[in-house]
């Protein structure tokens, strides 16, 4: 047999072997959007049994946060871990590299991602929680997203790099901050709000408590849209340095294209401030 036919042989048989060793038991993967396909990908699910209000604390360093109203006795967690890398070797090897720690001590449930060493390209762990309306929920990621939705506990949001929603909030404060991201809000009646990007939009849809609380919203570059009641009465102090500020409300004081500083209602129940570096403020009714 000719030596070109031989090693066309042998190649066949490679092959078959290296077909029947990955069968059955190969790791699951998944692609990352916009990264490498095939990035081997692990999850799990935890459940802790919860009495009344909890604190729930999420921290990942690369990933997605989402959280939602759900049963008053339970915190639920899917944790999704995606390896990094340029090869299937390198994200499978990296899955080992992820740290995950989930516990829990008394009213407080923490969820917490780390990785050893830098973090190659893609490697991420994602989390999705499910908890009681009324617990407070601490989550940071520095990169990824946070999306939380229907607690009516207090809610802080740190995101890095990527945005930050939240939808359906009530009562509790409300702080989310992006350093390159939008922040979008809306909520009912939340005990105060706190909102700022450096390179990003910020918008808030809904009404803010009657109280003394510092509301403030702070845009670097990007634009502030604020929707509030139309019969609702309060103080307004919103200023850009390079923008325009438009407002649908009438108000009583100082306004400029600038600037407004004024008062809507005879006795305004809460107050806001506005600052913009570069971009517009848009006030508008609901």
């Amino acid at each position: 047999m000719k030596a070109s036919l031989w090693k066309w042989v042998a190649g066949l048989v490679g092959v078959s072997l290296l077909l029947s060793a990955c069968g059955g038991n190969a790791p699951a993967t998944s692609a990352v959007p916009g990264g490498t396909s095939g990035v081997n990908e692990n999850r799990a699910t935890q459940s802790f049994s919860v009495s009344g209000d909890v604190t729930v604390t999420i921290d990942t360093y690369n990933g997605d946060i989402k959280v939602k109203a759900g049963a008053n006795d339970q915190v639920q967690v899917e944790v999704v871990k995606h390896g990094g890398g340029t090869s299937d070797a390198q994200t499978k090897a990296d899955l080992d590299n992820i740290q995950l720690s989930l516990t829990q001590t008394s009213s407080n449930v923490k969820l917490i991602a780390t990785h050893q060493g830098q973090a190659p390209v893609n490697s991420a762990v994602s989390f999705i929680v499910t908890m009681p309306a009324g617990s407070t929920v601490v989550a940071s990621a520095d990169n990824g997203s946070i999306a939380v939705d229907g607690v009516s506990g207090d809610i802080t949001a740190v995101m890095g790099n990527g945005n930050v929603t939240v939808s359906n909030a009530g009562q509790g404060d409300l702080s989310a901050k992006a350093t390159n991201g939008n922040v979008t809000l809306s909520g009912t009646s939340v005990a105060s709000l706190k909102a700022s990007t450096s390179n990003g939009d910020v918008s808030f849809a809904g009404s803010i408590a009657a109280g003394k609380a510092a509301n403030r919203i702070d845009v670097g570059n990007g634009n502030a849209d604020v929707t509030l009641p139309a019969s609702g009465q309060f103080g307004i102090d919103a200023l850009t340095s390079n923008g325009k500020v438009t407002s649908d409300f009438v108000l009583q004081g100082d306004t400029s294209p600038t600037a407004i500083k004024g008062t809507l209602g005879a006795a305004p129940t809460f107050n806001l401030t506005v600052r913009v570096k570069n971009g517009a403020i848009t006030l508008k009714k609901s």
